[in-house]
Formats: C-alpha cells, structure tokens, sequence
C-alpha cells in the first residue's frame, strides 16, 4: 500500500486559505448571484446551477505587498468524488487599465493560489473606460500573457453580468 503526503498543491484554495487563517468575506454558501463592490464598481456574477461559492479580499488581506487584484471568488462546480472550482480574480478600476490588468496578473501567478483542483481560472477586470479599440500594445502584451497562464481574460464595464 502506498501512501501520498498531502502537499499544499493538492488541497483546494479555499481549504488552502482556510487553513492559513484567511476569513472569506462571503462565506461558502450556494447563491445564485454573487456581488463583489468597491469604491462605487461592481462586479456580478450569475451562477447557473446555484453552486456553493465564496469570496476573499486579496489586496490588503492575503496579499499586502506588490500588485494584487481586490477580489477572488472561488466557485465549487463539482464536490464528489474530486472537487473542482473556478478562480474569479476581480480587480475593480477607474480607468488605469494597464495596471489593473498587471494586478491580476500577479495575483493569478502567485502560488498561494495554485491548486490542482482549479478546473477554471478567469480574471476579470472592472473598468469605467478602457482605451479606444485601436490595438494597444501593452494590452496585447498582457492578454498574450493571460493565455499562457491558461486564465480566461476579460474586461468588464461595472454592473455587466458575468454568467457562469
């Protein structure tokens, strides 16, 4: 009989946080709609099946130092027999764009994150404007880097629903 050791790699996020003393904001609860707001920005999330879902403070609570995202919601599509979840890092912003999407950048690599049972990883950024549609290469730069972390990148105007 073999037995594996448990690395921190294997056990989910929200066990991951759980475990290091982090207090989510939003407990794990099933809902169908989940509501992240700061500063006057919004984010929604339409969950479709009502699975059970929470959310954490990142800036300031897990991460305090260097670029970090405002938000992660964590949603469990599947509890049995292995769990899968989707990351959602949520970074609510004015206008800097460049920045904002550098914020999520950093949060989606940082490995306090990093769990195998993370199905889906999307980073959604929550702007009042963003540049004009004409191709902005520091923006190309960073949706290419997005696709090779294998996070699913999107910017979003405040109150636009998100669908899960």
């Amino acid at each position: 009989m073999v037995f594996y050791m448990q690395t921190d790699h294997q056990e989910t996020t929200y066990k991951q946080l759980s475990s290091k003393g982090f207090k989510p904001q939003q407990t794990l609860l099933a809902r169908k709609t989940v509501v992240v707001k700061e500063e006057g920005k919004k984010y929604v999330l339409d969950v479709q099946s009502e699975f059970p879902s929470v959310v954490f403070q990142v800036d300031g609570d897990i991460i305090k130092t260097g670029l970090k995202c405002d938000k992660l919601i964590l949603v469990n599509t599947r509890n049995t027999p292995t769990e899968e979840w989707v990351q959602i890092f949520v970074e609510l912003k004015g206008t800097d764009v460049i920045h904002g999407m550098k914020q999520l950048l950093e949060s989606v690599k940082n490995p306090i994150f990093a769990s195998l049972s993370n199905k889906q990883r999307k980073a959604r950024l929550v702007a009042t404007s963003f540049p004009s549609n004409k191709p902005n290469p520091k923006v190309e730069k960073l949706k290419r880097e997005f696709a090779k972390q294998k996070v699913d990148y999107r910017g979003m105007k405040p109150n636009q629903e998100d669908r899960l």
